[in-house]
């Protein structure tokens, strides 16, 4: 046991005197470095333009050397700056380029984008047409590699898509953009191979190589996400309330960070949505208001998986059946007493208190023979009758003799499937003395 942990510190100390030694060589080529920048300023300064750039490229490589690439880029962006001064404006836009690449080493694609954006500005006055739509390509990958789907699709749209310059097909880095942005476009698997395949070609910096491999990495994320939206009723009708569930099927580790929803403007919302404590379901309920299709969606997700976060949309159709039709007959007055031979005005009021619409009504008041209308008909129309709604039919009628019976009424319709319904209305007691 005591040799066991004897061999393990001794390996430790060699570990550790290992990295004292690679720290120390870091900073004697970090001094080198600083040396040949400060002397860069000196001749930047006293309008040596050439001895000043040479000391800043030396500066630059020699930072990468001892790993300081923050500082590197910083020196690439003062060569950047004696090339402008001199004019040099294609050499200016390699200067921006380099310190770009170096700042993605750090995910740092904001920075990154601004630089490109300088890279742009400077190929624009020596008219780089090919060299400015590669760099547009990789802003739109710097895009996405933040989540911004949409901002990447856009400009690739706007500044290559609408491009007649005949070298685009041959320019490796702007065709990896174009199978990346129609990977996002068509959700497809199979385009991790094709991006595979031009990744394990492609001759490019390290910082834009990293960026790429992180491009990848998120889109299988990406592609392999599947969300399922579903109802809590097999059979939706006009005027149900269904509890609509989001839920983050695979993979198991992904979370949803935000949402926004979207729906048919026919659909009403009932209960706004509600988020599961594993950040992986939302609930929302609605209402349909009529039949037909309707979609959620498309909803936006935004989900979160490892360092990585990215937009998803995902849409659902469901079929929405007619509503049921609920009709009765609902009398003015519970019951009718009367002088014989005076006319009397008897109203029974027709509600559908259903969700669905009732179709060619047909009303029917049957009288016993004792008693006769003083005006119309027995039988009445109605072509329609929707939910909530109600409508009064009113009959005079009259009693030749004493009586005491009743009033009975019968209403047929169809519901907007076809189905026949006929209701009954319970009788009204019914009286005529003198």
């Amino acid at each position: 046991m005591s040799r066991d942990w004897a061999e393990n510190l001794l390996a430790e100390q060699k570990e550790e005197e290992g990295q004292s030694e690679e720290l120390l060589k870091n900073k004697k080529l970090a001094d080198k470095a600083l040396n040949h920048y400060q002397k860069g300023e000196k001749h930047l300064a006293s309008g040596k333009y050439s001895k000043a750039e040479s000391d800043f490229k030396k500066a630059v490589e020699v930072f990468i050397q001892a790993n300081d690439l923050k500082r590197a880029e910083r020196c690439s962006l003062k060569l950047c700056e004696c090339f402008i001064i001199e004019k040099k404006h294609y050499d200016a836009a390699k200067a921006a380029y380099y310190a770009a690449d170096l700042i993605l080493h750090f995910k740092k694609y904001k920075n990154a984008i601004k630089h490109y954006q300088s890279v742009i500005d400077f190929y624009e006055k020596v008219d780089a047409e090919l060299e400015i739509l590669e760099v547009y390509s990789i802003i739109a990958l710097c895009n996405v590699a933040q989540g911004k789907f949409d901002d990447g699709i856009a400009l690739m749209k706007k500044k290559v898509a609408k491009s007649t310059f005949p070298q685009i097909k041959k320019n490796k880095i702007i065709q990896f953009a174009i199978v990346v942005i129609n990977t996002i476009l068509q959700k497809k698997a199979d385009n991790l191979d094709e991006i595979e395949l031009q990744l394990n070609k492609i001759k490019v910096d390290e910082g834009v190589y990293s960026l790429f491999k992180t491009v990848k990495r998120l889109l299988a994320h990406y592609i392999n996400t599947i969300v399922a939206i579903t109802a809590d009723k097999k059979e939706i009708r006009a005027g149900d309330t269904i509890e609509v569930s989001v839920l983050i099927k695979k993979p198991p580790d992904l979370e949803i960070i935000d949402s926004t929803l979207a729906f048919d403007r026919l659909f009403d919302l009932v209960d706004d949505k509600q988020i599961g404590s594993d950040n992986r379901k939302i609930v929302f309920k609605l209402r349909p208001r009529i039949q037909g299709k309707l979609k959620v969606g498309p909803l936006s997700l935004i989900c979160k998986i490892e360092e990585f976060q990215f937009p998803l949309k995902v849409l659902k159709t469901f079929e929405i059946l007619p509503g049921k039709p609920k009709l009765i007959i609902e009398p003015e007055l519970p019951e009718i007493s009367v002088s014989i031979g005076e006319p009397v005005a008897i109203s029974l009021n027709l509600k559908n208190l259903g969700k669905g619409e009732c179709m060619n009504l047909s009303f029917a008041l049957t009288l016993p023979e004792e008693l006769e209308l003083a005006e119309g008909s027995q039988e009445k129309k109605l072509h329609s009758l929707g939910p909530k709604e109600e409508f009064l039919f009113t009959f005079r009628i009259l009693a030749n003799e004493k009586v005491d019976t009743n009033l009975s009424a019968t209403v047929t319709f169809e519901d907007l499937e076809g189905n026949q319904h006929t209701i009954d209305m319970e009788s009204i007691p019914f009286s005529a003395s003198s």
